[in-house]
């Protein structure tokens, strides 16, 4: 799979078995080359399409929030051009992201990629103390000096920072969301 490939599909008209009559689609793409895809594998609409997918460098997070028997190739693509700029980190970031806010299709994850920066992501923390730790010594707010290092409270820094906002653990480490419309708002565009 190409670099600037996101994922890679089968795509084949619904009921279809003749392996000649199946396309292979690398997203993003522009929407003539898949509609041209779409003429090769004879499917009319969306609707009458079965998408396999082959490979993805979305996390299992993001896979797992698509439901490809009800997707639209089209929204598929316009997620992975929302995402075509990220680095791996963005990636973990994003996955995390769909733990908290929990997307049910392609269009909320991409309005989700497309506001990434209304997330704090602390990547590998797991407990209110590693993201205490992880907020005064590596966020980059605050002037973190390791000769008074025996003097933070790590762990009420962080307990205190998870009450003020609206944050959890997930197994890729602590995300919140520090925007201003709510969440489902974001989702929904």
């Amino acid at each position: 799979m190409p670099e600037s490939c996101i994922m890679e599909l089968m795509i084949r008209a619904t009921g279809e078995d003749d392996p000649k009559k199946q396309e292979w689609v690398q997203l993003p793409a522009s929407r003539m080359k898949l509609e041209r895809a779409m003429l090769r594998a004879g499917i009319a609409s969306c609707g009458e399409m079965q998408m396999l997918v082959s490979d993805s460098r979305f996390p299992d997070e993001v896979n797992c929030a698509l439901d490809f028997e009800r997707e639209s190739l089209f929204e598929l693509n316009r997620l992975c051009h929302a995402c075509s700029g990220f680095k791996e980190q963005d990636f973990k970031k994003l996955g995390a992201v769909c733990q908290l806010a929990k997307p049910t299709c392609a269009a909320n994850i991409r309005q989700l990629a497309e506001n990434l920066d209304q997330f704090d992501f602390a990547p590998n923390v797991h407990t209110p103390e590693e993201l205490g730790k992880y907020m005064i010594q590596q966020s980059g707010r605050f002037e973190y000096d390791e000769n008074l290092d025996a003097f933070y409270d790590y762990e009420k820094y962080g307990t205190e920072r998870m009450n003020a906002e609206d944050g959890m653990f997930t197994d890729r480490g602590y995300i919140a969301y520090k925007g201003y419309i709510s969440m489902e708002e974001v989702m929904n565009g």
